[in-house]
């Protein structure tokens, strides 16, 4: 029996394990044929002159995948009844480390189970990461212990036992390997906001005649105070903005002269709620066809994999409300002729078909009350984000444009993290005349700094929401 055998035993008998005595090397040799040697497809080793680590940015993703690639001295597997584990260590940013715990913990792995190809990949659950932050992957063996007495005793070496890194803690660069994850930087949401309302809550429905004192050939005024977009019909048909009538603040001018027998009925809401929104969709080009999700930035669409016909709503609509759709001027059925999609707020899906030349019009309440008509000349904007930070690591932008592909900028904010917190606010002094087209959207603009001091960043826009200004009192001084 050698020496090294009989302090093992010693030791094992007294209930101590002398890693002292005992290191002989087993994290990375397995008897005479050494520890099998693996590079690691999906992570990299730690160079802190540049930024080489590999990154990943998680969207939807649940899983982040890792192949082991083991290139030698893999007959010690079968030789040695060897098996093989990792362990996925997070770099403490308090202690300027990599720490024990470990976040995930693999199961031991056979070799039978990737000899054919020497490569098992390996799925790792994001949910165990605890995102965002940077991650240290070790291997270690389990195999029989090679002395032929601890054999007959069925002793088992574990180089779990000999855990070591002289780097970050326990970075091993000739062993070891490296990946960053973090969470891609949340989309901001909407809410309702506390100004940019009248100051009655009602939905009104107005009725007008040629008679009336309110219209003047074709040309209608709106005498009560309201906010966002007016449903207008003829006899009982909607029509189309832009297309049957233009609307400008509170003037309504009609394409056609009234006659003596037509009725007009203006819907309208006055607040403190939202003002509704009326989508009108001109179908004059070929619908554009695909898969679902792959729609762009068409707001009619055919889905190949439903077999349906879709149409989009220029912002999302609030939940739990209904939405009107018009065909033409006949208003659908909801739940038969049309229904919203649980997956996409903002996508209608129709049961029917639609054509070049149809006329759509959506009317719905937004999710934010902050869209087309805008009344106040400071409107307060208000948004949440699904993940508070945890570090103060970005900021948010409110951004201000007179045109949609925002080229130019009115406005321009800053807001930066607060930790633990999901909602945040912003506001702009807005100026114009009426039918003045404004739109705004936020930045969210997320920057993870490493241990070597590099930067990984991730930048996320809200959807874009549109204003028209509706007053001319915005701009009283």
């Amino acid at each position: 029996m050698r020496y090294q055998e009989r302090i093992y035993i010693q030791n094992e008998h007294q209930g101590v394990r002398n890693k002292d005595i005992l290191n002989v090397n087993m994290s990375s040799d397995i008897c005479v044929f050494g520890a099998p040697l693996f590079n690691l497809s999906g992570a990299s080793k730690i160079d802190c002159t540049g930024l080489t680590t590999t990154s990943y940015i998680v969207t939807t993703a649940t899983e982040i995948p890792l192949s082991f690639v083991f290139t030698a001295n893999t007959d010690s597997f079968t030789a040695n009844s060897a098996t093989f584990k990792y362990e996925i260590y997070k770099y403490d940013t308090n202690k300027n480390m990599f720490v024990s715990p470990p976040v995930y913990q693999s199961s031991i792995l056979d070799y039978s189970g990737f000899s054919g190809t020497n490569i098992t990949v390996q799925n790792i659950p994001i949910a165990n990461l605890i995102l965002d932050g940077e991650y240290l992957v070790k291997g270690y063996y389990e195999y029989i212990n090679c002395t032929e007495f601890l054999q007959r005793l069925n002793k088992k070496v574990d180089t779990l036992m000999f855990k070591t890194g002289s780097q970050f803690g326990l970075y091993d660069s000739n062993l070891d390997y490296s990946f960053i994850a973090i969470n891609v930087a949340d989309e901001p949401i909407f809410n309702l906001n506390g100004n940019n309302t009248p100051l009655n809550n009602a939905l009104v429905q107005e009725n007008i005649t040629p008679t009336s004192p309110n219209i003047s050939a074709n040309t209608i005024t709106i005498v009560n105070d309201f906010v966002g977009d007016v449903v207008v019909t003829l006899n009982g048909v909607v029509l189309a903005n832009g297309l049957d009538y233009t609307r400008n603040g509170s003037v309504i001018t009609l394409n056609d002269v009234l006659v003596s027998s037509d009725i007009i009925t203006l819907i309208y809401t006055r607040g403190p709620g939202q003002g509704l929104v009326g989508d009108t969709l001109y179908i004059t080009t070929p619908i554009v066809s695909g898969t679902t999700n792959n729609q762009g930035p068409n707001t009619y669409y055919y889905n190949t994999t439903t077999s349906k016909y879709e149409i989009y709503t220029s912002v999302t609509p609030k939940d739990g409300n209904s939405i009107l759709v018009m065909l033409n001027g006949v208003t659908l059925a909801d739940g038969v002729d049309y229904y919203q999609s649980t997956s996409n707020p903002k996508r209608i899906i129709l049961e029917g078909n639609i054509l070049i030349g149809d006329i759509i019009t959506i009317v719905y309440f937004p999710r934010t009350n902050v869209v087309n008509g805008l009344i106040t000349n400071s409107p307060i904007i208000s948004w949440n984000i699904d993940n508070e930070p945890k570090v103060v690591n970005g900021y948010f932008s409110l951004e201000v444009s007179s045109g949609s592909t925002f080229s130019n900028f009115i406005h321009s904010g800053f807001t930066e993290y607060i930790i633990n917190q999901r909602t945040y606010s912003d506001t702009f002094t807005a100026s114009g005349t009426i039918g003045t087209i404004l739109y705004y959207r936020v930045k969210n603009n997320k920057d993870f700094v490493t241990f070597c001091g590099d930067i990984v960043n991730t930048t996320t826009y809200s959807e874009i929401i549109p204003l028209t200004i509706q007053t001319n009192a915005i701009n009283s001084y």
